[in-house]
Formats: C-alpha cells, sequence, structure tokens
C-alpha cells in the first residue's frame, strides 16, 4: 500500500527565489509522446529542456495511466522566470511510498550548468515534498557525477548504499529526512 499523503489542487508550479518549477500535467506529456503540438504551459523551449530524455517522459506518462493522483510528484520544467525559458527538469520519481520517501531526478542543460539551477530546483522540490507528506527523501548519484554529489552532500544527504541502475549503472544511494 502506498502512503497517499493529502494536499489540496495540484501545484502546477512551485516558486523558488530564481525559478518557476511549472508541472508537465499529463495533457503535456501525452502530447510529447505523441509528437503533436504542446499545449502552452507558459514557457519558451529553444535548449529541447528534455532533449535525450524521450524515457523518462513515456514512464512517467505510463505512471499517470496507473495512478493520475502522482501527476503533481512528477515532471516539472525547470525555467528561470529572468528568462522564460526552460533549462531543464526536475521530478520526483512517484508519490511517498510507504515510508514517506521520495526520490528526486534532475538534469539541466549543459549550456545553463554551474548556475545552481539544479541546487535550487532540489530544495524547491523538498520543501515542496515536505509540505506535502513526504517524511524522507532520497537522491541516487554516479560516483563519477562530482556536481551532484557534491550538492547532496552539502544539503545534508548521508550515503545509505548503492544500487545498480538499469540505464545509469553504478549510483550511490544518499537519504536525509524531511
Amino acid at each position: 500500500m502506498q502512503h497517499r499523503p493529502s494536499y489540496d489542487a495540484p501545484v502546477a508550479t512551485i516558486r523558488t527565489e530564481r525559478l518557476d518549477l511549472v508541472l508537465l500535467d499529463r495533457a503535456w506529456l501525452q502530447a510529447y509522446v505523441d509528437a503533436e503540438p504542446l499545449p502552452d504551459l507558459g514557457f519558451r523551449d529553444p535548449g529541447n529542456f528534455l532533449g535525450g530524455s524521450a524515457h523518462v517522459v513515456h514512464m512517467r506518462v505510463e505512471q499517470l495511466a496507473t495512478d493520475p493522483g502522482q501527476e503533481p510528484w512528477l515532471l516539472r520544467a525547470i525555467v528561470p522566470r529572468a528568462r522564460g525559458e526552460a533549462v531543464g527538469y526536475v521530478n520526483f520519481h512517484a508519490a511517498p511510498d510507504e515510508r514517506g520517501m521520495v526520490e528526486i531526478g534532475y538534469q539541466v542543460l549543459p549550456a545553463h550548468r554551474r548556475q545552481g539551477y539544479a541546487s535550487e530546483a532540489a530544495e524547491g522540490m523538498w520543501r515542496w515534498a515536505g509540505r506535502h507528506g513526504a517524511r524522507v527523501l532520497r537522491a541516487s548519484i554516479s560516483p563519477t557525477n562530482q556536481p551532484s554529489l557534491a550538492m547532496v552532500r552539502k544539503a545534508g544527504f548521508v550515503q545509505v548504499g548503492e544500487q545498480i541502475d538499469d540505464v545509469d549503472g553504478l549510483e550511490i544511494v544518499f537519504e536525509r529526512p524531511v
């Protein structure tokens, strides 16, 4: 039985100091999968922020077909308000599990890295998750991804194990309480 936190209506946008984390709703994701025109969610996409991540979009569409209530926990565009264009994405892999655990995933386009977008987006998501029932935060990171390893360590995460991901290979698993 999956832990199902209570929350008000799905939050279309989570705001941080510089960013809007814009929910890519089911209709938008389905249009992406079907290669149809995308609904306007208020941002531009000149850098193709989901390029190379079609597998992630397909997974999320399948999740939503099974459990539409997961929508607010899934894919969001990272949009710096000053730019008005997506520079990456952030998401939880699912709604909180029976432990209240959520695992984050994120990607920032190479041209926009080293500007603090991943850290700010992750912090915004973690705060939102804490307000909506999550109790444990998780991040699984390749041992060669030094920027992400530094980010989670700075955010107070501790290593709790390792795992082999079918797509990404060896990952170090980090957790921290909300």
